[in-house]
């Protein structure tokens, strides 16, 4: 008798643990799939702010988009997953510290979620000289850089090019006036001379932002706050 009391006590105890890890896991997918997760900044585009190999917590969740801030923008090619190969994926994703995808195995850039920083926003009207962006917001009447006019300072890296470069090679330094539409953002690289962004793509749309970056925390020497 006591021995069968013992066993069904332990296989109640057994039931109860797996039931909380399998809560535990739900809860916590469910936050970072809409609340707020890592990710990992493996390029060189949004140097010096967000160094190469460090990572970033973001959060789908804010939508207000200002100008100055970081986000994740949607890839611009996809690859088509049924549910269950989503599933499977969100599973490796969580115990890998969003590390490893199963799927998503191609290196192109297009083909995953990058950062990139918001620095036009509906209604400007922006030119770009020397890697250096003037903008004029709606209803004002003279241009300011990119750097007079944001709220949040941020660093970028430029590009000086020597006096006989061919401005047709690599990424645009400098192009004319445009005017962002509604629900238009323009989006750059902090590293200006050698990422994509909207200088190649054009203007995004809220659509097509992920999330929101809210700060860097690894490595802890480079946290801050964004």
């Amino acid at each position: 008798m006591f021995s069968y009391q013992l066993k069904k006590e332990r296989r109640k105890r057994t039931g109860f643990i797996i039931l909380f890890f399998i809560c535990l896991y739900i809860f916590i997918n469910i936050v970072i799939t809409y609340l707020v997760y890592p990710v990992c900044q493996n390029s060189l585009s949004m140097i010096p702010d967000v160094p190469e190999k460090s990572a970033v917590m973001v959060s789908p969740v804010v939508s207000n988009y200002s100008r100055g801030d970081i986000v994740l923008l949607k890839e611009r090619k996809s690859f088509s997953k049924n549910f269950f190969k989503k599933q499977a994926d969100i599973f490796i994703r969580f115990f890998t510290a969003q590390q490893i995808s199963i799927f998503e195995k191609s290196d192109l850039p297009s083909t995953k979620p990058h950062l990139r920083r918001i620095v036009g926003i509906p209604g400007d009207t922006i030119y770009m000289r020397d890697y250096v962006l003037y903008i004029k917001p709606a209803g004002e009447k003279h241009f300011l850089t990119e750097f007079e006019i944001v709220e949040n300072p941020y660093n970028v890296t430029f590009f000086v090019p020597p006096a006989d470069w061919d401005t047709e090679i690599g990424v645009k330094g400098s192009f004319d006036e445009i005017t962002l539409g509604y629900d238009e953002y323009f989006v750059l690289a902090d590293n200006r001379k050698s990422s994509d962004d909207s200088r190649l793509w054009g203007a995004v749309k809220s659509e097509d932002i992920k999330a929101k970056v809210l700060m860097c925390y690894f490595p802890f020497k480079n946290f801050r706050l964004f």
